[in-house]
């Protein structure tokens, strides 16, 4: 029988993760756990995927059983998803989810958040052969059928009321549930077949005493047994006055004894005695008014079926006290069950069986000649707890061979209940699902061959990356649904995955060798010679120059882009150019130093100026320049310009400061009979400020003072 909507809400949660669990493993999962904790946890299972294309994928799946899955749920699970740094969460909810909670994940959580309903489990289960275990089909069918046995339970008229109510069904409930708390029996498997109710005769009186005035109502059970004031009497105030507006009463029970501990008679006899002592007046004073029988449960005997046993029940229905017997049924009962069921599912007879009882369970292990098998059964009820049968490896081998006598096994996956097998063939690889528990195998898809789907990857990757001349060098099957395939040349090598319904590549990665990569880029730069190459993870980078260029160019290692990442002019062109960028600046200049940092950078001196150049790395292209005239130059221009504007013939050096954070010179020359003070900007020679002072004279020292301060 296939799964249906209906099976899945009927199946218990720990039955239901199990099945997701041999899902999972189908779908080509190779890790998954089902957790110690749902309470501690928030989530059922954990499960790992990899995939040596797309890497290491982790899902957290959630079982939700308690009505539609809300927004709120979906928030909750995505945090949880968040917490465990899964990839993806798959909420299951078997009843649906609210319309809210759909667009929520649409919107939200599109990706990362997988709904699952009912209906998409029910799929599943079919696409991937997963069918529900045997108990649950017995236990939809016998809900569908909806068949009540008819009770065995008689209706019984008294001729007087009960005293104290009584209810078969009640008594029932609480049989079972003393049963259940002894026992591992479930209420539900404890099924009535007889009750027989034995019933005691009382009698209810109404009395008083003539001229005192005192009265009462009195239970008369036996003559041992008297209420006087049973008005006041806690346990019977109650149920007499209920009883006393009855006239008669029904049981329900297969069987009914009526014990008369008394007669109506004697019992008026034995109030009368009674009465007179305890009231100390004499019988005759004692008046009754009214006399009404009435009925006391006393003792219930219950015959039980108990799943395939039986057992018996004695309720003493005064105290409630409860008696329970049941034995465990036989070993050879057992061992002729396992032996059916055995049977009926592989078409073999056992060979041995061993049985063991633990805590009120069976179990019974043993063999085939191409099973080996567990099966456990409740030890009191003689209900299936649990059948596993196995194919054993042999059987296996040998059925794979009969199946396809020409293929080759090329892997072999075995599950808790179904094996999957790849196996070669001429014209493709069958992918064959194989029950292990009965035997038979179904060949769920056939993928192309090796060969077919190399001839289509080659063609692919060859077409649109530098690769030629691949050949297959090793394939192999991805969740029995994909073909990956590793192709090699001397270019490099590519690993290719091709969908086995379509033969389409589906996803690739390609990797060209470092000669290869040297060749794209001597094809593209044929006047360079490579002088060196270096591999990183995505990528090579290649050193390649020639008389006047060092470059660096970036290949990706699919060969596909190809990038300059660097130029610059060789050293030694780069100081020719710079000698000659440097001469026209100063003719007598010379180079001192060349360094590249993110350009070419040139210090010089010459006759009469220093400084530095950058030159473009690439160029040679004069980016920038200081060039500053030397303390020498301004020494004599500023001696020329004394000659000529204040007609000095032999002025002198006093003293020359120079400023080269600031970038100028303080300057004193001594004339015939004055001071000069000039400040020059070194960069252009020009005089920022000048000053003079007379050598001699009455002012002339204050002058100096000040422009000594001011030229210092």
């Amino acid at each position: 029988m296939a799964w249906t909507l209906d099976l899945i809400r009927l199946t218990p949660e720990e039955t239901l993760i199990e099945n997701v669990i041999e899902l999972l493993k189908r779908m080509g999962f190779r890790n998954y756990e089902k957790v110690a904790s749902r309470k501690d946890w928030g989530i059922d299972i954990v499960a790992i995927r990899d995939d040596p294309i797309s890497g290491t994928e982790k899902l957290v799946i959630a079982v939700h059983r308690k009505g539609l899955a809300a927004s709120r749920d979906v928030n909750v699970f995505a945090d949880l998803a968040d917490k465990y740094k899964a990839d993806k969460g798959i909420l299951i909810s078997t009843t649906g989810f609210t319309k809210d909670a759909k667009v929520l994940i649409s919107r939200e959580y599109r990706g990362r958040i997988i709904p699952w309903d009912g209906e998409k489990l029910v799929s599943l289960f079919h696409n991937y052969s997963i069918e529900p275990p045997a108990e649950l089909v017995e236990m939809a069918a016998a809900q569908k059928r909806g068949q009540k046995k008819e009770s065995p339970l008689k209706e019984f008229e008294l001729d007087a009321p009960l005293l104290y109510d009584f209810s078969a069904e009640g008594l029932m409930k609480r049989v079972a549930s003393f049963a259940s708390s002894m026992y591992p029996i479930k209420a539900g498997e404890i099924e009535l077949r007889s009750l027989s109710v034995t019933l005691s005769s009382a009698y209810i009186f109404s009395w008083s005493v003539e001229e005192g005035g005192d009265k009462d109502k009195a239970v008369v059970f036996s003559p041992e047994n008297i209420v006087l004031r049973a008005t006041s009497h806690k346990k019977l105030r109650v149920p007499v006055t209920k009883a006393l507006l009855d006239d008669r009463s029904i049981i329900r029970a297969t069987e009914r004894e009526i014990e008369v501990p008394i007669s109506p008679s004697e019992a008026v006899l034995v109030l009368k005695s009674r009465a007179s002592r305890e009231l100390d007046v004499p019988e005759g004073k004692i008046v009754i008014h009214e006399r009404k029988k009435v009925y006391i449960p006393k003792m219930a005997e219950l015959e039980l079926k108990v799943g395939e046993n039986t057992a018996k029940a004695v309720v003493n229905l005064e105290n409630n006290e409860i008696e329970f017997h049941i034995t465990p049924l036989s070993d050879e009962y057992f061992l002729e069950k396992a032996r059916g069921i055995i049977s009926e599912q592989t078409g073999e007879k056992t060979v041995e069986l061993d049985l063991k009882r633990d805590k009120g369970k069976v179990k019974i292990t043993g063999w085939t000649e191409r099973f080996s098998f567990e099966v456990s059964f409740n030890g009191y009820t003689g209900k299936p707890l649990g059948v596993e049968v196995l194919m054993n490896d042999e059987a296996l081998d040998e059925l794979l061979r009969r199946a396809y006598p020409d293929g080759e096994v090329l892997n072999l996956e075995k599950g808790k209940k179904v094996a999957v097998a790849n196996i070669l063939l001429g014209d493709g690889i069958a992918v064959v699902e194989v029950d292990l528990t009965r035997g038979s195998y179904t060949e769920v898809r056939r993928l192309p061959s090796p060969e077919e789907a190399y001839k289509n990857a080659r063609e692919v990757i060859e077409n649109n990356f530098p690769l030629g001349n691949l050949e297959l060098k090793s394939y192999w099957v991805l969740e029995h649904k994909y073909l990956e395939l590793i192709l090699e040349s001397g270019d490099g090598k590519a690993v290719v995955k091709v969908d086995g319904a379509t033969g389409d590549v589906l996803d690739y990665i390609v990797e060209i060798t470092p000669e290869r990569a040297k060749e794209i880029v001597a094809e593209k730069y044929p006047e360079f010679g490579i002088t060196a190459v270096e591999e990183a993870e995505a990528e090579y980078t290649i050193t390649a120059e020639n008389d006047r260029h060092e470059v660096k160019i970036r290949v990706s290692k699919d060969g596909k882009l190809i990038e300059e990442i660097d130029r610059v002019l060789k050293r030694e062109l780069a100081e020719n150019i710079a000698g000659e960028k440097v001469r026209e600046v100063d003719p007598e200049a010379a180079i001192k130093g060349i360094k590249l940092r993110e350009h070419w950078e040139v210090e010089f001196t010459g006759g009469t100026k220093v400084g530095k150049l950058v030159l473009h790395r690439a160029t040679g292209e004069v980016l920038s320049q200081d060039v500053r005239f030397t303390e020498m130059a301004i020494e004599a221009m500023y001696h020329n310009h004394v000659r000529k504007v204040y007609g000095e013939k032999e002025p002198k050096t006093e003293r020359v400061t120079h400023y080269k954070d600031r970038g100028y010179i303080n300057i004193k020359l001594s004339g015939k009979d004055r001071f000069y003070y000039a400040r020059i900007d070194t960069r252009t020679g020009r005089i920022i400020s000048e000053d003079t002072a007379p050598i001699k004279g009455i002012t002339a020292k204050l002058k100096q003072i000040q422009l000594e301060s001011r030229y210092k």
